[in-house]
């Protein structure tokens, strides 16, 4: 069967998991501990953006603290908090690369929406375009309160790249959708992270496209069409 990948922030929305996030929290109890969270970390973002950090390492380490500002929450809080940040973001989809999924799905392709956010989140966005969702899920403890903490490690680079090999299985993919923050030759690291390698998977009849969204471009990987002939 056609599969199609995509990411979520940056690639689908120009909206933000952790801006959404400390929207929610502020206005829900825990003002003061965002705070401390976000001032404590905001050293570290600023080395990250200047170059002299790991930027996608940093923005894990972001992801996986903020987490820590929920700790207590009720399965009914995080659902709520989950709502709020899904609702954000499609707020701020671009409909020209939503409207490039949808065709897909009308053409009866499997859609995957393939993110490092909260997997509630990504579900919720998921959801939207009758897509199923890979994301990084919240600990709870046996009392179904949040610990703080995540269950696994964030869905980002090489966690996410296993999620989405596991997810194909056997099928085809035939587009991969990401922001395009490179020339369209080359292929972003970790877009190709995100994608296997098995040749069943990644046909050498593939071409890129971009498609114009707002300030940003969307690199679609076009595969092969589903009579197999270039696309």
């Amino acid at each position: 069967m056609a599969a199609v990948v995509s990411d979520l922030e940056g690639t689908l929305t120009t909206g933000e998991s952790w801006r959404a996030f400390g929207e929610f929290v502020k206005s829900h109890g825990r003002k003061l501990r965002y705070a401390l969270f976000f001032y404590l970390h905001l050293p570290g973002a600023l080395a990250a953006r200047a170059g002299l950090i790991n930027a996608q390492r940093y923005r894990e380490l972001w992801f996986k603290n903020m987490t820590w500002v929920m700790q207590g929450f009720s399965a009914a809080d995080v659902e709520a908090l989950s709502t709020y940040i899904a609702e954000a973001l499609w707020q701020a989809r671009r409909t020209s690369v939503v409207a490039e999924l949808e065709q897909w799905r009308a053409r009866g392709a499997r859609l995957l929406i393939a993110s490092g956010t909260y997997q509630r989140v990504a579900d919720l966005f998921a959801a939207r375009l009758s897509a199923e969702a890979i994301g990084t899920p919240v600990a709870f403890d046996r009392y179904g309160r949040a610990t703080g903490r995540l269950s696994s490690p964030v869905s980002t680079g090489q966690i996410k790249a296993s999620k989405v090999r596991t997810w194909l299985g056997d099928d085809v993919l035939v587009a991969a959708l990401q922001r395009a923050t490179y020339p369209c030759s080359a292929w972003p690291n970790s877009l190709s992270l995100m994608l296997p390698c098995a040749p069943r998977h990644l046909p050498a009849d593939g071409a890129s496209l971009m498609i114009s969204s707002g300030d940003h471009a969307v690199r679609v990987l076009r595969r092969r069409r589903f009579d197999g002939s270039d696309s």
